[in-house]
């Protein structure tokens, strides 16, 4: 593994460096015994909490470093399964929506049905504005979540939970008034 040169690190570093001797450990019990084994590992947590904390900007403006990383650690940890509950959704909803209940046979109606609602998601897509069909797709589509959406498309997290909003909407208003011969 490639260590950054001195020159590289920030200026707390020996601080952070200190805190996560001292830390680290006691950090991941907490986890452990607040939210469980789980997903996610505390352990990972714990390291993707001191990473933050290392590449947050105005660290010097923090007046205690212990509790900011407690409350970042626990932060990660609620985007995560935040982030597993929204995926598990729709994971849900598609497979109730595209595949037939475990046990049925998958009809030919079913079949035609789905490749119908497809090309109307497809064709949906296609004719939304850009920021709009890109802020859907890597929030549902790729997983990302809603701030890193924003940070990839440039865009304030408002933002992006409207374009989600107004995307999944135009799709829902695309099915249910898409006749049904003339997809």
């Amino acid at each position: 593994m490639n260590l950054p040169k001195k020159s590289q690190l920030p200026n707390n570093w020996d601080t952070i460096k200190d805190l996560y001797a001292s830390s680290s450990s006691e950090l991941a019990t907490y986890l452990r015994k607040a939210f469980g084994d789980g997903p996610p590992d505390p352990d990972d947590v714990a390291q993707q909490a001191f990473l933050q904390l290392a590449n947050y900007e105005h660290i010097h403006k923090v007046r205690n470093l212990k509790a900011f990383l407690w409350r970042t650690a626990r932060n990660v940890l609620l985007s995560y399964k935040r982030n597993a509950d929204t995926r598990s959704k729709y994971d849900y909803e598609i497979e109730h929506l595209f595949f037939a209940a475990k046990g049925s046979e998958v009809s030919p109606a079913r079949v035609l049905e789905v490749k119908r609602q497809l090309k109307i998601i497809e064709k949906t897509l296609a004719h939304m504005p850009q920021r709009r069909r890109d802020a859907f797709l890597l929030h549902r589509v790729e997983g990302l979540n809603v701030t890193d959406t924003g940070k990839r498309l440039g865009v304030t997290r408002h933002a992006v939970v409207k374009h989600i909003a107004r995307a999944a909407a135009d799709i829902e208003i695309a099915l249910h008034n898409e006749p049904e011969n003339n997809a």
